[in-house]
């Protein structure tokens, strides 16, 4: 039917506006952008067991990991791109299989030649570098492994930076030599015992702490993020956890050592303490944004960056870190994000933590560009109800002499580059104790023909701990300028700890 004359028209025109408002409106709600950007918490355990969480039934109570699970979702078949922490690390930040720019190792000696920079390249654009125009503060507290060349380094990559540059560092800052301080932002904020002429068993014996447990590195992580949260609740920021815990050296307060006295091995009982020291400063995060009023739109996502190691379970799965088997890629990971899920789900379909990027950047209002190459994909439309597509068809792994491939619930791997293979129907068979490789025949071909296609994008290794690389680097595990004090002319490093 026509108009009937200027002010229908008007009226009908201010209807249609007042439709697409309320629709945007909606929209907004739905993505939880109404009050505000989405935040981002990420923690990331170190070697943590896929078996070491109550939620999954370990036997060491984790009541705040376990809540991240019982109110988010929970991701049984979680993986990681290598089961050790360099590499899977890189991965997360790029959303990118690491090998496909030379990540394929930890940070070791050796590389390719003089010229080549052990670390994610600085025009391979990692988590921070494509929030912070989005108008995010950024911060990382914890152990960061990917890189010692000055540009690398989290201090210029990060808005904040508190915790350490390499693959492992002592509980007690002190304990640590000077080529592995504790840094916040630029500033060197621990110095070793040895230099004021302590002895380290004055502080530590077996792993046990006596003596300035108050310097413990997991509560001083826990510390420093909840101040950054603090400081930047009115912007929008990524709060990047990534503890040490449980990674060796096996170190605990004696008073969290105690209280699991009915554990009878030495080294697992450290591990437990550690866990239960985590799962604390994860609480305290967690309290503090629900103190802040920011609990119901900030996405909490919680990890572990590879399988556990000999003294943390991986129970149900066969294998452990540096292995292919599920134990050594497939680990704890759940989140929550109370503004767009309000009840428990259990998402079964592979996901893998090169998705991190991509579906935190879609949730923060991102657009994710195609010259990033990105192999993660945003998980947020597979988590709705019905969605019966996989997020990935097929996942892949290359680490030294080990490959894997996943297509669905079928894995093949090889852990002597080829020269014999193994498979295992996971959807029954998730402890791969029944290898189906003289059964499958056709389904194996299938996907190794379809691995080789893979690995013809991937770059080659650059450096490592291979000696057939070839160039050695000489200053591998000694300090850098950059741990000199006065090194940065505007920012005075300092050693008070």
């Amino acid at each position: 039917m026509k108009l009937k004359n200027f002010s229908e028209r008007g009226n009908a025109m201010k209807l249609d506006r007042m439709k697409s408002l309320l629709w945007a409106w909606l929209i907004a709600l739905n993505l939880g952008f109404l009050n505000g950007k989405t935040n981002f918490v990420l923690f990331l355990a170190d070697d943590l067991g896929y078996g070491d969480v109550g939620y999954q039934g370990g036997d060491v109570p984790t009541p705040n990991i376990d809540s991240i699970a019982k109110e988010g979702v929970i991701f049984t078949d979680g993986y990681v791109s290598c089961p050790v922490c360099a590499p899977s690390r890189a991965g997360l930040l790029t959303g990118r299989y690491q090998q496909t720019f030379g990540f394929w190792d930890n940070v070791g000696p050796y590389r390719v030649s003089e010229e080549v920079k052990p670390g994610v390249p600085l025009d391979v654009p990692i988590l921070p570098e494509v929030l912070k125009p989005l108008g995010y503060k950024c911060g990382v507290f914890g152990k960061m492994h990917g890189g010692r060349d000055e540009e690398m380094m989290p201090f210029n990559r990060w808005d904040e930076f508190f915790g350490f540059n390499n693959g492992a560092s002592n509980y007690l800052p002190g304990l640590n030599g000077d080529h592995n301080p504790i840094f916040h932002g630029k500033k060197i904020v621990s110095k070793s015992y040895s230099s004021r002429g302590l002895r380290h068993n004055e502080f530590i014996e077996r792993g046990v702490i006596s003596r300035d447990s108050d310097k413990y590195l997991t509560d001083q992580l826990g510390d420093q993020a909840i101040s950054f949260i603090e400081r930047n609740q009115d912007h929008p920021f990524l709060c990047y956890i990534p503890f040490n815990a449980v990674h060796g050296p096996f170190q605990a307060p004696k008073e969290l050592y105690d209280r699991h006295d009915s554990e009878t091995v030495h080294q697992r009982r450290l591990v437990k303490a550690m866990i239960e020291s985590m799962d604390q400063n994860i609480g305290k995060v967690l309290d503090t944004l629900e103190q802040l009023g920011l609990e119901e739109n900030t996405m909490v996502i919680f990890l572990s960056d590879n399988g556990g190691h000999e003294s943390s379970p991986n129970t149900p799965l066969r294998g452990k870190k540096g292995t292919f088997w599920e134990g050594g890629l497939r680990v704890p990971f759940c989140f929550k994000w109370p503004a767009r899920f309000q009840t428990k789900k259990v998402y079964w379909k592979p996901v893998i933590s090169l998705d991190i990027f991509p579906t935190v950047l879609t949730a923060a209002g991102g657009a994710i560009e195609p010259e990033w190459k990105l192999d993660g994909v945003n998980l947020l439309p597979f988590l709705k109800w019905p969605n019966k597509e996989f997020p990935h068809e097929t996942l892949y792994w290359r680490w030294g002499s080990r490959k894997a491939i996943r297509d669905q619930y079928f894995k093949v791997m090889t852990q002597d580059n080829g020269k014999t293979y193994k498979a295992f129907e996971l959807s029954r068979d998730r402890s791969e104790s029944n290898d189906v490789f003289a059964d499958r025949p056709i389904r194996v071909a299938e996907l190794i023909e379809k691995y080789e296609v893979w690995e013809t994008g991937l770059m080659p290794q650059q450096w490592g701990w291979n000696s057939s690389l070839g160039y050695k680097d000489p200053g591998f595990g000694k300090p850098k300028p950059y741990h000199e004090p006065g090194y940065f002319d505007s920012d005075q490093n300092s050693s008070n700890e």
